[in-house]
């Protein structure tokens, strides 16, 4: 297993007055919102190399035949992590997250094909994974862009109300 362990907050340790927390990038700008929420504390892991089974409550996204994202409840990333085989690196502080639900927000926001999902594209113009259940959206992107993304979808979402 390989890991990129400053990306990994469950690896973060206690010293010299650090105190380890894990936080949304998307705190201060989905503050009071209702329409969207935050997924970034969500443990997002990839893998590349041959995928073997995942146990339940795992989502999983085939960016190509040997690359996959694996989306799962934090508290079972560790596990998750050391359950893998092949290249294993823990994405769970570079992605930001959110969920939004309706097609028309979705079709104002990426050029995706909907029916498609999950998928690899841009959203608002970001890099995104893109999964869907139903009329709900998840989207993955790089967590430095998250209050720009945010912002964009609010936006969105604001002007189909």
């Amino acid at each position: 297993m390989t890991e990129l362990l400053f990306l990994s907050p469950d690896a973060a340790r206690r010293e010299a007055g650090f105190e380890p927390r894990l936080a949304s990038p998307l705190a201060r700008a989905l503050a009071g919102a209702k329409s969207v929420r935050d997924l970034s504390g969500l443990a997002k892991i990839e893998v590349r190399g041959e995928l073997e089974p995942v146990p339940d409550g795992v989502d999983v996204l085939r960016i190509t035949p040997g690359r996959s994202l694996l989306i799962c409840p934090y508290e079972q990333g560790a596990a998750l992590r050391q359950s893998l085989s092949g290249r294993v690196f823990d994405l769970t502080a570079a992605l930001g997250g959110l969920e939004l639900q309706g097609e028309q927000a979705m079709r104002r926001l990426t050029d995706l094909d909907l029916e498609e999902l999950p998928a690899t594209g841009k959203v608002a113009e970001i890099p995104a994974y893109v999964f869907r259940e139903g009329d709900a959206f998840r989207i993955f992107f790089p967590q430095e862009f998250g209050h720009y993304v945010a912002e964009v979808v609010l936006d969105t979402l604001a002007g189909l109300a």
